[in-house]
């Protein structure tokens, strides 16, 4: 029991990851922020893999998604009501605040 215990305590465990929902805010600020917010619409998100890592000291969460959106202006070659799937990341990093995502938002644990 006790050789159980001293392997287990060196282990560093890892918090929760940011979830889908906070991924969701993100986006919606990110667009926002871009100027875009009235442009398209977000149809659905998901998370398709993550990845926890450090980086100086601070423990980071990669999160790959794929979105749909919908856009409601014509930009480039897109049209009104034409859907576009993206597949990207989004990187957030651990703080005393729970995970800033790259919007600066903070998302409690």
């Amino acid at each position: 029991m006790t050789a159980l215990l001293m392997m287990t305590a060196g282990c560093k465990v890892n918090p929760a990851p940011p979830s889908v929902e906070d991924a969701t805010v993100t986006w919606h600020n990110v667009n926002k922020q871009m100027g875009l917010d009235g442009d398209t619409q977000l149809v659905d998100l998901k998370k398709t893999d993550g990845q926890f890592a450090e980086v100086n000291g601070v423990k980071v969460y990669t999160m790959f998604y794929e979105a749909r959106k919908r856009h409601l202006t014509k930009i480039g070659h897109w049209n009104p009501g034409d859907v576009e799937t993206i597949r990207s990341n989004y990187g957030f990093q651990k703080t005393e605040d729970g995970w800033q995502g790259p919007d600066g938002t903070h998302f409690k644990e």
